[in-house]
């Protein structure tokens, strides 16, 4: 048995955000044949499941792997089997020195993406996500650090189980460069606490140490018991990297960021809107003979 990580955006997904019918009928044939699908994106678990249940990746023996390895949840139980968290304040923080460069910052608490402030970036980011937001006076109070506020009650609905939230993204309005500036000066900070890492150019996320897409490699090889070099994995970011090295063989799709290539073991000749995917299945995953010129026999294939 193999395992097969793959990204959503960008990888997976076509740039309108679907998965080609190549790729769709590619994972068909290698889940028949006893190979597993792990999908591990950036994106928050509400979105991650909307995508695996549009395309009936939602059923027992599938898992997702969310907030880039901060939470992997089971398909077949519900619930999570890992989660990392971290300290309400560090997001605070963070938030606060993104406000001052006027960047947006958000992060999540249930199926919310949650703000300070309501900005274009954030109404984009959760159409996008297909999600709701909250935009509340001050994080802490919202996460019911209500004593390091002002003594008041928690803001939070409800309706939401409040725990320490997963991760905090930042979004530029500016260029690239901007959030490069960012990370380096909040490393002065956060360096050695938390991860940080970029999952589009204009977007830069921190979490705990160890949520990333590696570690999540990693964690599912052990649980599958399978090891790292029947594992194959591929992305085209940043927050893909750690992935695209912990697994026995790394991919980056052609239309990668050129540090997603510099990492990988392999570059697809395909990329996301071409059948990517496909590609890598037929090579990497399941070996694929066709049988030609035997009328009876039609586009009959054997796997092994």
């Amino acid at each position: 048995m193999k395992l097969l990580f793959t990204d959503l955006d960008g990888t997976l997904l076509t740039d309108d955000k679907t998965i080609l019918d190549i790729d769709m009928k590619a994972i068909e044939e290698m889940l028949k044949c006893g190979h597993k699908l792990v999908l591990c994106t950036g994106r928050p678990l509400t979105s991650a499941k909307k995508l695996a249940q549009r395309y009936g990746f939602d059923k027992p023996g599938f898992f997702l792997v969310s907030f880039n390895g901060g939470l992997i949840y089971d398909c077949a139980t519900e619930q999570s089997i890992l989660t990392r968290r971290i300290p309400v304040e560090s997001v605070k923080f963070i938030m606060d020195e993104a406000h001052k460069r006027g960047m947006h910052a958000h992060t999540y608490a249930g199926d919310l993406v949650v703000s300070e402030y309501e900005t274009e970036q954030l109404k984009t980011y959760c159409r996008l996500m297909q999600m709701d937001y909250a935009v509340v006076d001050d994080i802490r109070e919202f996460f019911g650090l209500a004593d390091v506020v002002s003594g008041k009650a928690p803001t939070a609905p409800i309706n939401v189980v409040v725990k320490p939230p997963i991760k905090v993204n930042i979004i530029t309005p500016f260029d690239h460069s901007s959030l490069v500036d960012f990370r380096t000066e909040m490393r002065k900070t956060t360096e050695g606490k938390l991860f940080d890492v970029f999952s589009k150019p204009e977007m830069l996320e921190f979490s705990h140490m160890q949520s990333n897409k590696g570690d999540a490699v990693r964690f599912m090889a052990n649980f599958y018991k399978v090891p790292l070099s029947d594992t194959i994995a591929v992305g085209d970011e940043e927050n893909d990297c750690t992935m695209i090295e912990a697994a026995g063989v790394g991919i980056a799709m052609a239309n990668a960021s050129e540090v997603a290539k510099s990492v990988a073991n392999y570059v697809t000749n395909a990329d996301n809107n071409h059948g990517g995917i496909a590609e890598i299945v037929h090579k990497f995953v399941i070996k694929c003979i066709l049988i030609p010129n035997i009328p009876s026999w039609n586009n009959l294939r054997i796997f092994f």
